[in-house]
């Protein structure tokens, strides 16, 4: 059997990662230190857990493995092989799941950016494609093979689990009315960069009723969509990097929407997502230019910087050669732009992000301290009293009341 050509297509028919495992302590280490992004979290992602399950899997057989994070890989024997096939997940990602599973196994708050560019740089797959493409795979190569048996670890447990998917259609375009294309792509793109979230909407409608009228840049939802939306992402993101939005954040809500299109099984699925990644983006323009108050470049760097690390012990030297200045120039502008030090900026922020969770949990007071980077919970019931006027205790009592930070 070509071996070679069983992988290229299995990968290309699932548009996953997938190789036969010809040296598996090798190949698996090397899995491990691709793949396993928090060990943790990802106990059945090691060298170790892999290698334990592969002796004892049972022939006809795909086991697929899914991690705390959601994420999952599949393997299988053919023909005296074994084939792995993955990492990829199932589901769209959520916030709140993460930042509740990082509460609950004591892990810092600064994982979940890493986490969420991790899991929406996967593909998402389905069971049913899966077992669909590896039956008629293997039985392409062998007419006598028998259908395979799925089955699911979540850990050590095993569970039987299929889905459905339908194809994503395609229809043509040509070319016209290309000025009046033009302009309807200048405003919707000026709504973008100016955070306007009123009239976003209508002009991406009106860019596409353009576009439909011309038939020459229709909308993603109605060419093929992914190419469609290659396009007009790319249109997007630079209209919010030109409206001030940090590329960081830009990033994390076109490729979260990427993943998304990449699953989209109906036109009216494509539509949908573009409509809400415009949105999303122009809104987090909007939201730029409220709370970010235009601040010089080297002021929202910092800014992004302590966010992005609340959970973090924050050096003023290290963050100083994060942006390339020197600690007192970064000290004294910080304060002359803002009016407060960086220390009280980042203390704001993390009783800002320890109230939101108080709001919409039932993390105990200690957990959500240490997840936002204070080890000593009393110190941290302190700086939220400063801050807010009552203990964390009272504020999350008197949230039923309204009453609470007033």
């Amino acid at each position: 059997m070509d071996t070679s050509l069983f992988i290229r297509l299995l990968s290309n028919l699932l548009s996953v990662s997938s190789m036969c495992l010809t040296d598996p302590n090798r190949e698996l280490k090397a899995f491990e230190e691709k793949n396993c992004l928090v060990p943790s979290l990802q106990p059945m992602f090691t060298a170790e857990a892999i290698g334990f399950l592969l002796p004892v899997i049972a022939p006809a057989t795909v086991y697929e493995i899914q991690d705390k994070l959601g994420i999952c890989i599949t393997f299988f024997q053919f023909q005296e092989n074994t084939y792995l096939i993955g990492p990829y997940v199932q589901y769209e990602y959520q916030d709140k799941q993460i930042e509740q599973l990082l509460v609950e196994n004591q892990l810092p708050a600064s994982l979940v950016l890493s986490i969420k560019l991790y899991y929406t740089s996967l593909p998402l797959v389905y069971t049913n494609q899966i077992q669909n493409v590896i039956t008629a795979l293997t039985r392409s190569f062998d007419p006598s093979i028998s259908s395979y048996t799925f089955r699911r670890l979540n850990g050590f447990i095993q569970s039987m689990e299929n889905t459905d998917r339908t194809d994503t259609p395609r229809d043509p375009c040509d070319y016209s009315e290309i000025y009046k294309r033009y302009d309807a792509e200048h405003r919707f793109l000026h709504m973008i960069a100016s955070g306007d979230i009123e009239n976003i909407a209508s002009a991406h409608n009106e860019m596409e009723q353009s576009a439909l009228s011309s038939g020459f840049y229709q909308s993603a939802s109605y060419i093929n969509p992914l190419v469609g939306f290659t396009i007009l992402r790319v249109l997007a993101r630079k209209a919010a990097e030109e409206g001030g939005l940090s590329i960081i954040t830009i990033n994390e809500i076109t490729q979260r929407y990427v993943q998304m299109m990449d699953a989209a099984t109906t036109q009216n699925d494509s539509a949908h997502y573009i409509h809400e990644m415009v949105l999303e983006l122009t809104k987090a323009v909007h939201e730029h230019k409220l709370q970010g108050q235009n601040y010089p470049k080297l002021i929202s760097d910092t800014m992004e910087y302590l966010y992005l690390h609340l959970g973090e012990e924050i050096r003023l030297q290290e963050l100083s050669q994060i942006v390339h200045v020197s600690p007192s120039y970064l000290s004294k502008y910080f304060r002359q732009v803002t009016g407060m030090t960086i220390s009280q900026y980042l203390t704001i922020e993390r009783c800002k992000k320890a109230a939101e969770l108080l709001s919409s949990s039932e993390y105990q007071i200690q957990e959500i301290s240490s997840f936002v980077g204070y080890s000593d919970n009393n110190y941290f019931v302190k700086v939220f009293r400063k801050i807010y006027g009552q203990t964390p205790s009272e504020y999350r009592k008197e949230l039923l009341s309204g009453t609470a930070g007033t």
